[in-house]
C-alpha cells in the first residue's frame, strides 16, 4: 500500500525546473483545494503539466494542466519543481492512458509547501 511504503526518489528531491504560475483563471473551489465529485473522486486544479508515477519513482506518464480527478493523497519522499516543494502525492489516471499512478501536489491549487491539498482525503 502506498500510504504504508514511502515512494523511492532517485535522490533528496528532483529538481524540474522554474515555474510559472502565468494567468489561469480558476474557480474558488478549486483554488482553494479539492472538492468531491461522487464516486470516490475529487475534482482538484493542476496549474501546470505534470509527470505521473508508479511506486518505486518510475515515470509513466503526464497529466494535463487543468481540471483533473484524483482518488486520494499520501505521502512520499519530497520534489521540487522551483520554489514549490512538497512530500504529498495524489494518486490518478493519467492523460497517458495510465491508472491509479502518483502525480505531486505542487501541481494541484489550493495546498502550500509540504502539505496536503485541502479537500482531499489521504488514502
Amino acid at each position: 500500500m502506498f500510504g504504508v511504503r514511502r515512494l523511492a526518489m532517485a535522490g533528496a528531491a528532483i529538481a524540474l525546473g522554474v515555474a510559472s504560475l502565468g494567468a489561469t483563471a480558476v474557480s474558488a473551489d478549486a483554488a482553494s483545494g479539492c472538492y468531491g465529485i461522487g464516486g470516490g473522486k475529487y475534482n482538484c486544479h493542476v496549474w501546470k503539466d505534470a509527470p505521473s508515477f508508479r511506486e518505486g519513482n518510475v515515470r509513466v506518464g503526464t497529466l494535463h494542466a487543468g481540471t483533473n480527478y484524483f482518488y486520494c493523497q499520501a505521502v512520499g519522499t519530497r520534489m521540487s519543481d522551483g520554489q514549490y516543494y512538497n512530500k504529498w502525492y495524489a494518486k490518478t489516471d493519467d492523460d497517458s492512458g495510465n491508472k491509479g499512478v502518483w502525480v505531486n501536489v505542487i501541481y494541484l491549487s489550493g495546498g502550500g509547501n509540504d502539505e496536503p491539498v485541502p479537500g482531499l482525503p489521504t488514502c
